[in-house]
């Protein structure tokens, strides 16, 4: 499926160049459907740099396409603390503490960028142990995350972490908040945070300013007035069975999907999902055991490849081929799609030396329909769907920052809700620490500034090429370009760099002298031997051995080519034998 990023999109060019042309650490984000999988799916699809996509929950992971944080790091579940001595490298405690392979160790070190998607849901602990294993493995302690480049894509105003009360009570003496960005990590380099504006998702303007101010808790009275007129709203009859209840508990959940099933006619058939090799139960996109009946109301959940539905496309099965294996659908826009099993597969990332690449290595696929009984699904499994209609049920009551905001923006407009219970504003809340983190987002200077340091990175390097190859006009103006774009003259790392391009000039100087006194030495003596041959010559010529002469004073000019002497000795010894002949 390939996709033409939205030249319109100011947000989503910066943040494509940030992560093309430089090794700036990114936090993308964005409200409800404004194309964060889209930009993510773009990056894997088209980035030349050697890369991993991970993700905090193994559904996140698969969705993705990537491994889970704690599986690729080979993470413990328990806090991790930044004083945790199996974190140290005090008699090897790192090395003996996560026994990573030679291979694994190889892909971490070879590593250049770093996509952790569902951001919002990764405590902070967890980021500042992946900053310490990536600094120990690349070999780089003094830089964060060891040099990496890391984009992180998720939205806070949604899920937040799944943190219990023992850790809380624990992660609460090393960190003010939860939150990825409370990491201590963050405290040593400029995260860039870029949030995607243009929503796709909606289109009415009076519904997504509604939302807005619910996802930054400045909601008021007319917002919720406007809301709640779609309190008791009744359902079409015709329509019942293509809405879809999100509900904030999951056993509200399994009870509706339950009865509602029950309440149709005939058979159940149960449809057993098949998993080869390596596939947790936890990751299962869908249940092994898929227990369905015709005029069961189902959620498709995998893009289809021919575009029939996607993730998140809400039907009705009308009918199922036993023998062909093959199941019948409605979608909601009225067309019948014939739906065969899919596969999930199960992945780990190793390196291969010989490619120099990072290369996906298959653990395990699971085999099933890509539907789930969906009359209803929590709140929590709605993230990144999509739906035109759908029943909100908040009598559960809502127990976690986000949750209001994550329902009603799954919905395309405000017509196609029905809420089961008024929406008040302690519906409402997002914690502060959100709010005032929110405040950087697309600051302007961070990102141009990052965008021009990564200019002056490209000339210094190609200043720095050309000077090693003695290109030297390249060299000042590439150099020039750079002091013009980010002056680093006065820094002590450009100043080791010049001393060390310089050191090379004095030591090619000196190397330079000690040559031409060498071959000075050796001038002499070739000299020294030339004038023996030429004695030898003599003594020949004295003799009358003119031919051993000639020889004698043809080694000498060998020797010494400018000894003039060797030259008129055989001119003269030439001029005789000439007369003789």
């Amino acid at each position: 499926m390939n996709f033409v990023p939205d030249k319109q999109n100011k947000e989503f060019q910066d943040a494509l160049n940030l992560i093309k042309y430089t090794r700036q650490s990114l936090f993308l984000t964005g409200k409800a459907g404004t194309g964060k999988s889209t930009f993510l799916r773009y990056i894997c699809e088209n980035s030349k740099k050697k890369h991993v996509v991970l993700a905090p929950t193994g559904i996140a992971a698969i969705n993705a396409g990537g491994s889970t944080l704690h599986s690729f790091f080979k993470l413990p579940f328990y806090p991790l603390l930044p004083d945790d001595p199996n974190f140290s490298l005090q008699k090897g405690r790192i090395h003996d503490f996560f026994k990573y392979t030679k291979t694994h160790r190889k892909l971490l070190q070879e590593l250049e960028l770093v996509i952790i998607d569902e951001i919002s849901m990764v405590r902070a602990d967890i980021i500042d142990a992946v900053d310490r294993i990536l600094r120990v493995y690349s070999h780089n302690l003094r830089e964060p995350f060891g040099g990496k480049q890391i984009l992180l894509v998720g939205d806070v105003f949604q899920l937040e972490p799944v943190v219990k009360s023992d850790e809380r009570e624990i992660l609460n003496r090393f960190y003010p908040t939860p939150y990825f960005f409370s990491a201590r990590v963050f405290s040593q380099i400029d995260l860039v945070s870029i949030e995607l504006q243009k929503v796709y998702r909606q289109s009415d303007p009076v519904f997504i300013g509604v939302l807005d101010r619910i996802r930054n808790n400045t909601v008021g009275a007319t917002d919720l007035q406007l809301l709640n007129r779609r309190y008791g709203t009744d359902i079409e009859q015709s329509e019942e069975d293509l809405y879809i209840t999100l509900a904030t508990r999951r056993d509200q959940v399994d009870h509706i999907n339950e009865r509602k099933l029950n309440e149709l006619p005939g058979e159940a058939v149960t449809f057993s999902g098949n998993i080869q090799g390596d596939f947790p139960e936890s990751s299962l996109p869908t249940s092994q055991e898929l227990v369905l009946k015709t005029g069961a109301q189902v959620i498709f959940i995998k893009n289809d490849f021919e575009k029939r539905w996607v993730n998140g496309t809400i039907g009705v099965v009308s009918g199922m081929d036993l023998e062909t294996e093959t199941l019948y659908v409605i979608t909601d826009d009225g067309k019948e799609c014939d739906v065969k099993r899919e596969s999930w597969r199960n992945i780990r990332y190793k390196y291969n030396e010989e490619k120099k690449e990072i290369e996906e290595e298959e653990l395990g696929t699971f085999t099933q329909y890509p539907l789930r009984l969906a009359w209803a699904i929590t709140v929590h499994k709605s993230q990144g769907l999509t739906f035109a209609r759908a029943v909100i049920d908040f009598t559960g009551g809502v127990f976690a920052g986000g949750q209001t905001y994550v329902a009603l923006s799954r919905c395309t407009s405000l017509q196609g809700i029905q809420l089961k219970k008024p929406v008040s504003r302690a519906d409402v809340f997002v914690r502060p620490e959100i709010t005032q983190f929110a405040q950087r987002f697309n600051d302007q200077q961070a990102i141009d500034r990052a965008l021009k340091q990564a200019q002056a990175d490209l000339q210094y390097a190609a200043a720095s090429r050309a000077f090693d190859k003695g290109d030297f006009d390249t060299f000042l103006h590439e150099f020039f370009k750079a002091i013009h774009a980010r002056y680093d003259i006065e820094k002590p790392m450009a100043q080791r760099f010049i001393r060390r391009k310089l050191n090379i000039i004095n030591r090619l100087k000196a190397e330079n002298q000690a040559l031409k006194k060498t071959a000075l030495e050796k001038e002499k003596a070739l000299v020294k031997y030339a004038r023996e041959y030429i004695t030898m010559g003599d003594e020949c010529l004295k003799h009358g051995m003119k031919e051993a002469a000639m020889k004698n004073y043809e080694k000498a000019v060998t020797l010494c080519p400018k000894f003039k002497e060797a030259w008129n000795k055989i001119k003269k010894l030439d001029k005789e034998q000439k007369k003789m002949h």
